[in-house]
């Protein structure tokens, strides 16, 4: 396989970028209503938004084979915005191609040219295939994650 390129969302990539991010969602056996899924693409679309997606393709098909969605914002520790990447997905059959590896640099590029040098994400503590790479491309924080309960708002 040649190099992979990756690049931001336009709008005509609905389509394949839909078809990524359900295929994440059905790894995480999770669904979403589709008013959602749409505001996130329109999101990651909007100049206003501190919220970007963008999409690895495959060197000789063209053909998008992974996602990563990622947001910036402030943060009380520091003075320069940090990076959250929320979602990344590499179809099953491109995965320990260096896809995955590729979004994480790519975002992490983003982040320099935009001040936000800072990223981070999290992953389920059974994702023992990504927390392979993780290892390589970052460091565990040690944090755990607590979130209010759904229903009690």
């Amino acid at each position: 396989m040649g190099e992979i390129e990756i690049r931001d969302i336009v709008e005509s990539d609905y389509e394949e970028w839909l078809r990524l991010f359900e295929l994440y969602l059905v790894f995480y056996e999770k669904s979403l209503p589709t008013e959602i899924k749409e505001a996130t693409f329109k999101r990651a679309l909007d100049p206003s938004v501190d919220m970007w997606s963008s999409l690895a393709i495959h060197p000789e098909t063209k053909k998008p084979i992974g996602l990563v969605n990622y947001l910036r914002h402030m943060s009380t520790w520091s003075v320069t915005d940090q990076l959250y990447l929320n979602d990344l997905y590499v179809e099953e059959g491109q995965r320990l191609k260096h896809v995955g590896r590729n979004l994480i640099e790519y975002v992490y590029a983003k982040g320099d040219a935009m001040g936000a040098p800072n990223v981070y994400w999290c992953t389920d503590m059974t994702n023992h295939r990504a927390q392979l790479l993780y290892t390589k491309v970052g460091w565990y924080s040690g944090k755990v994650i607590y979130k209010r309960p759904p229903g009690s708002y």
